[in-house]
């Protein structure tokens, strides 16, 4: 019972990071000639809330910049 709970919290943890890794990295390819590599894309999906927080934050010291 308890595993299976478990294995749910897990895969709904990475299936969310997928989600959010492919729209950092379409975002990222758009806006700058910069290609992911494998294990850059590893730690999006792994460790996706920080890595979304670092975006955000470095997108909008970049906006601010060019104004």
């Amino acid at each position: 019972m308890f595993i299976q709970s478990y294995i749910t919290i897990a895969s709904s943890y990475l299936l969310i990071g997928v989600v959010i890794a492919l729209l950092l990295e379409l975002v990222i390819r758009k806006y700058t000639e910069f290609e992911i590599k494998p294990l850059e894309r590893f730690f999006l999906i792994v460790a996706w809330p920080i890595m979304a927080l670092i975006f955000i934050y470095n997108f909008i010291n970049g906006m601010k910049k060019e104004d």
